[in-house]
């Protein structure tokens, strides 16, 4: 259908331009994640960027067919990245849901927040690992009051001679 109207071409390419944002963000996402979360992301996206790729292809010739691929694999790439993050925000996933242009961003706010859980555990390890290392045991706290005592007695029975 070369005739197509200029109209749908455009919004076509807007679409998926829009899943293609959403698929570089889905792809900077399944980076930051676990190995076993990365392996679930990539699974379910897979399909969605192929879907893309057609929709990419498809643009000059079938711009409405593109238009409902593109938000299709854009909208399977937002709920992927929903599934392995757990971040059920329900606001963001309506405003998700009302538009294209959002799923993009949705996908980055998960990306960015996986990053936050990832800098609070090494944080906390790193922490353990410095307390243990600092914070005397138990016994070692124990010598240094017992020596702290002995000369503050020391200092008493000094001014208790003048």
């Amino acid at each position: 259908m070369p005739h197509a109207r200029s109209g749908e071409r455009r919004e076509a390419r807007k679409a998926v331009a829009e899943a293609e944002r959403a698929s570089t963000e889905a792809r900077k996402l399944s980076k930051t994640l676990s190995r076993d979360a990365r392996a679930s992301l990539e699974a379910l996206t897979a399909t969605a960027r192929a879907d893309v790729r057609t929709a990419r292809k498809e643009l000059r010739d079938h711009p409405r067919r593109a238009t409902r691929t593109a938000r299709r694999a854009a909208a399977r790439l937002e709920s992927a990245s929903l599934r392995v993050t757990a971040s059920g925000d329900a606001r963001r996933k309506a405003a998700a849901d009302s538009d294209a242009k959002q799923r993009a961003k949705t996908i980055k706010h998960r990306r960015v927040q996986a990053k936050q859980v990832r800098k609070m555990a090494r944080s906390a390890a790193f922490r353990t690992i410095v307390s243990s290392i600092i914070v005397p045991t138990d016994r070692e706290q124990a010598e240094a009051d017992l020596k702290r005592f002995e000369q503050l007695g020391d200092r008493v029975a000094k001014y208790a001679r003048r």
